[in-house]
C-alpha cells in the first residue's frame, strides 16, 4: 500500500498541475529516465502509439508498457489538448468491466474516461465490445 501512495504522489508530481494531453509517436521514439539525450533508455515506443503526455520544454513525460519515463517533444504530435485529471467531468475507470457496470462503455478518444490501457486495438474507442 505504501508503495501505491508513493507512486501515486510521484505521478501527480511528475504531471505538475495535473494536465496532461494525448499524443502520437511519429515515428518509433527513445522512453528514457530523465529528460536528456543522455538518459538512459527504458525501451522503445513504437511509432504511432497514443500516449498521455504532460510536455514541458523539449521533452514530455508518458507511460508505456508499464514504465514511466521521457520522450524527446520533437517525435510526438498532439492529438487533444490538456484536460485537467481531476474535478468535475473527469473519470478513471480501472477497468472495461468497470467501465461497463457505470454504464459509460464505450468511449471516445478526448472524452471524460478514455485511457490508452483500455483501448486495446488503439483506433480512439475505448472499451468497445469485445475488449
Amino acid at each position: 500500500m505504501r508503495h501505491l501512495v508513493r507512486l501515486l504522489a510521484l505521478s501527480v508530481t511528475l504531471l505538475g498541475v495535473s494536465e496532461a494531453a494525448t499524443a502520437l509517436t511519429t515515428t518509433p521514439v527513445n522512453l528514457r529516465r530523465q529528460p536528456s539525450e543522455a538518459g538512459r533508455i527504458l525501451g522503445v515506443v513504437p511509432g504511432n502509439t497514443l500516449l498521455l503526455v504532460a510536455c514541458g520544454g523539449q521533452w514530455c513525460r508518458t507511460t508505456y508498457a508499464g514504465q514511466a519515463g521521457y520522450v524527446a517533444r520533437a517525435f510526438v504530435r498532439p492529438v487533444t489538448g490538456s484536460a485537467r485529471l481531476t474535478g468535475p467531468g473527469a473519470a478513471y475507470y480501472r477497468s472495461c468491466a468497470a467501465m461497463r457496470a457505470a454504464s459509460a462503455a464505450p468511449v471516445r478518444l478526448g472524452k471524460p474516461g478514455y485511457r490508452t490501457a483500455l483501448d486495446r486495438n488503439h483506433n480512439g474507442i475505448a472499451c468497445e465490445d469485445g475488449e
